[in-house]
């Protein structure tokens, strides 16, 4: 049979054992509360980042847009530009084949550089005769200087002529406004493809730093059962050791009673021994008598 001494001490050991799981349980909750609020501050900063990014490419968007349209809206003007310098160049051919200039007449250099072409083909794809080849190159070069002559005392000629000069500055005007609304056009449309570039690799971004954020999220989760469940094993290791302090409690209460008892039994056979010998007319010593005053024989 084991007795209370031994049941007592089991207990004890049991205990410790309990006070030990319940520190353990403290540790592993705390860490795991740890880990969840640390994935939870990332995964906010993440998710953060994520907001930033969404109005960003929503505002690159609309600047895309709007660019967009402004091009949209440009380039018929642009066209329209061109038609009308396209029309005016016609208006100057025109004007230069009906310009009278004295001893020149356009149609004729149109034919000397179509005399030109043929002998410069002929050279080039014929097989000649030296001396023919020689006559060939001679009527090249005279062909060339002549039509040369010829234009530059045309254009001279021609610089001189009101209709022409006019012409000539609306030309100018009209191309200088068409090549910088083209321009404009270009920049525009190479920053459409600037922020099409951007968008791309912000969404790219996004969806990696979505992902991230989700893998925090997964790992707060985890993490905050991980502490909760830790809590309850805890609450329940604290139940466990609370109701076995108690039995320990009622143990040692039990045992200093049953001490008390067998002490009480003691002193009142000894107490019952004294009093005999009192009766016997004995003398008992100072001690004695305080085993009977205590016994309460006297």
């Amino acid at each position: 049979m084991v007795s209370m001494t031994e049941l007592l001490q089991e207990f004890e050991q049991k205990r410790e054992t309990i006070r030990q799981v319940v520190e353990d349980h403290v540790t592993k909750r705390d860490r795991a509360a740890e880990e969840a609020v640390y994935n939870a501050q990332q995964r906010d900063i993440l998710n953060s980042r994520v907001k930033e990014m969404r109005e960003q490419v929503k505002q690159l968007i609309a600047e895309k847009s709007a660019l967009i349209e402004q091009v949209q809206k440009l380039r018929p003007e642009k066209e329209k530009l061109y038609a009308e310098l396209s029309e005016i160049r016609k208006e100057y051919r025109k004007v230069r084949d009906n310009a009278g200039v004295e001893g020149i007449d356009p149609r004729d250099i149109r034919k000397k550089e179509r005399d030109l072409q043929h002998l410069i083909k002929r050279q080039e794809t014929t097989a000649l005769e030296k001396n023919e080849e020689i006559k060939v190159v001679s009527e090249i070069r005279k062909l060339t200087n002549e039509i040369k002559k010829l234009k530059s005392h045309f254009e001279t000629e021609l610089e001189r002529n009101d209709q022409v000069k006019q012409i000539n500055s609306e030309i100018a005007e009209k191309r200088k406004t068409a090549e910088a609304m083209k321009k404009d056009i270009e920049q525009i449309s190479n920053r459409i493809s600037e922020i099409s570039d951007q968008i791309n690799a912000m969404l790219q971004e996004l969806d990696e730093t979505r992902r991230k954020s989700d893998e925090f999220h997964e790992a707060f989760i985890k993490y905050n059962q991980e502490s909760e469940k830790e809590h309850q094993s805890f609450i329940q290791a604290k139940t466990d050791l609370r109701d076995l302090e108690k039995v320990i409690y009622g143990i040692r209460s039990k045992e200093r009673t049953s001490r008390k008892k067998e002490k009480e039994g003691e002193l009142q056979k000894r107490a019952s021994t004294l009093f005999e010998r009192f009766k016997n007319g004995e003398q008992l010593t100072t001690e004695d008598l305080l085993i009977l005053q205590k016994a309460g024989f006297l």
